[in-house]
């Protein structure tokens, strides 16, 4: 069918007939580091000296990538940086091939765009890791709870570190995971401040559950 919509109890659309969804493509654990402990880091969350860079981390491209916390994780994502065995990151994308059956939903040029088989494949949102506007993150870390089986979309997580050898520098978002308690704090070091970016605005990111994993 085409011209079709579908929406949740809470009113968010869920299906359309004119928007490819992005399908689970892949994963890969992150359990290796290297140059442990390269950049000084002091936050109110801990320090960066057991932290290195993720080896033959997934590349950045059009895919999407989630990331599952493993306990006691730390993560600046971008490179990323991190402690060893820190999660699974997963890519979802939407050039991932649908397979037809039960309830098929297609788009007007006849391209198969959803159907009940391949739903399983669809990250489900469940809520929003959300930062406030005005909230002081370079100086007091923000928590919330997400559970213990949520992906955070990692895409949508600032972060940048880099050297040229004698100086370094480094800004973004600096995450520890306890719980299923996720919290966060900006660093900043010859980069750009919360202050000076997003902290008018916030921050929502997105987490959610990957059925297939």
């Amino acid at each position: 069918m085409s011209g079709f919509q579908s929406f949740n109890t809470a009113g968010a659309k869920v299906v359309d007939s004119d928007f490819y969804c992005t399908y689970y493509r892949d994963s890969k654990v992150y359990s290796t580091i290297s140059d442990t402990g390269y950049f000084e880091i002091s936050t109110p969350l801990g320090n960066g000296t057991d932290m290195g860079f993720a080896i033959n981390p997934f590349p950045y491209n059009n895919d999407l990538q989630w990331f599952k916390f493993n306990n006691n994780a730390k993560v600046i994502f971008g490179y990323p940086y991190m402690t060893a065995n820190a999660g699974t990151m997963a890519r979802t994308g939407y050039d991932v091939t649908t397979t037809s059956g039960y309830v098929d939903v297609f788009n007007a040029q006849g391209k198969l765009v959803w159907s009940a088989v391949t739903a399983a494949k669809i990250p489900r949102v469940t809520g929003f890791f959300e930062i406030p506007a005005n909230y002081d993150l370079d100086n007091t870390a923000y928590s919330q709870s997400i559970g213990t089986n949520s992906w955070l979309l990692a895409s949508d997580c600032p972060g940048n570190i880099n050297t040229d050898g004698t100086v370094s520098g480094y800004s973004g978002l600096f995450f520890k995971f306890s719980g299923g308690t996720l919290q966060a704090v900006w660093i900043n070091r010859n980069q750009v401040s919360w202050a000076n970016t997003l902290k008018p605005y916030g921050l929502k990111i997105p987490f959610a559950i990957l059925p297939n994993i």
